[in-house]
């Protein structure tokens, strides 16, 4: 949890939208109405960043909250998974996968069957790459803020 917080600390330092984290009761309750929409479940990892920031917004990549987030002059619609969800199951190609995520040319998606994330092509939905840990995922995006932050300092 800690490299978590260090490298959305590094997020947010390089402008990216937050939202406040839920607590985890409230993560709970929402999983369990999620699961009744059929919605597969929240994957543990992934449950901690939501505790940390309820979705987020960077540089192209955005994932997503339990619910929808508004800014305030209505420019800007962070989606939920709910809404993501809502939106991707019709298609078998991702039929059992939870849409956690977008960045400019990918999905990033929970597979559960296999107990990994994976980052999909957005157009082709193919598997471009698995990854065991939502942090992996995270890194995959973001490694460069590591890599400079720890150069110059």
């Amino acid at each position: 949890m800690k490299l978590l917080k260090q490298l959305l600390k590094r997020m947010y330092h390089d402008y990216a939208v937050m939202f406040p984290g839920l607590d985890v009761k409230r993560i709970q309750q929402a999983s369990v109405l999620l699961r009744k929409a059929g919605v597969p479940q929240i994957p543990s990892d992934y449950v901690t960043f939501l505790t940390l920031t309820d979705g987020l917004s960077w540089n192209g990549l955005e994932l997503y909250s339990l619910s929808e987030h508004e800014r305030d002059n209505g420019a800007f619609k962070h989606i939920g998974l709910l809404q993501s969800y809502d939106e991707q199951s019709q298609n078998p190609l991702l039929k059992k996968k939870l849409i956690i995520g977008q960045a400019p040319e990918e999905l990033i998606a929970y597979y559960p069957v296999q107990n990994e994330y994976q980052i999909l092509d957005r157009y082709t939905y193919q598997v471009i790459l698995k990854l065991p840990r939502f942090f992996d995922v995270l890194y995959f995006y973001t490694g460069h803020l590591t890599d400079s932050s720890d150069k110059q300092g």
